[in-house]
């Protein structure tokens, strides 16, 4: 993930109310604690958590964002 990506996916979640980001955690179903680690901090999830968290933000924040190294080729093909 590019610098600008990471920071972008970081202002996102420092924009959700903390109700927000148990909503998105419960959708996407992982922990706060997790998502926090992959949206704030850079970890990269796997390919099934990427999709989750796309769903889960109505696409706000792609699997592209998160995973480009496994979703690449969606970009061209959309």
């Amino acid at each position: 993930m590019s610098e600008s990506q990471r920071k972008s996916i970081k202002q996102i979640w420092q924009s959700m109310s903390p109700e927000q980001r148990d909503e998105v955690a419960a959708k996407a179903e992982t922990t706060t604690a997790y998502l926090r680690q992959v949206l704030a901090c850079g970890r990269k999830p796997g390919a099934l958590m990427a999709r989750n968290i796309e769903m889960a933000t109505e696409g706000e924040i792609s699997r592209q964002m998160l995973r480009p190294d496994l979703f690449a080729d969606l970009v061209h093909a959309a």
